[in-house]
C-alpha cells in the first residue's frame, strides 16, 4: 500500500500503518535503516535563513496599506489639516 495525499498516514487505521510505511512495530532492521538512509538522506530539515529584523520592519512600512496610510497622511499634512495627520496629540 502506498501513502497519497488523499488519505494521510495519520487518518489510516492502525493495522494499515506498517504496510503503508513499510515497516513493523519493532522497527526497521539496521540494513533497512541504511538502505533508506542512502537513498533518501538524513532525516534532517534545512536550516532557516532568516532576515535581519530591521529588514523585516522595514518591509512593514512599505506594505501597501501602510503606503496608503503614509500618503495620507502626508496629504493631510499638506492640506494644512495637521490634525488629521497625526499632529494633534489626541489618539482617537
Amino acid at each position: 500500500m502506498l501513502l497519497a495525499a488523499s488519505q494521510p498516514i495519520w487518518s489510516l487505521p492502525l493495522e494499515q500503518v506498517y504496510p503503508a510505511l513499510q515497516t513493523r512495530p519493532e522497527g526497521l532492521t539496521q540494513q533497512e535503516a541504511d538502505r533508506r538512509l542512502e537513498e533518501f538522506g538524513a532525516n534532517r530539515l534545512p536550516s532557516l535563513k532568516r532576515r535581519p529584523l530591521v529588514l523585516r520592519f522595514l518591509d512593514q512600512m512599505v506594505h501597501f496599506m501602510a503606503l496608503l496610510l503614509w500618503c495620507a497622511g502626508g496629504m493631510a499634512f499638506a492640506a494644512g489639516t495637521p490634525s488629521w495627520a497625526g499632529r494633534s496629540g489626541r489618539w482617537c
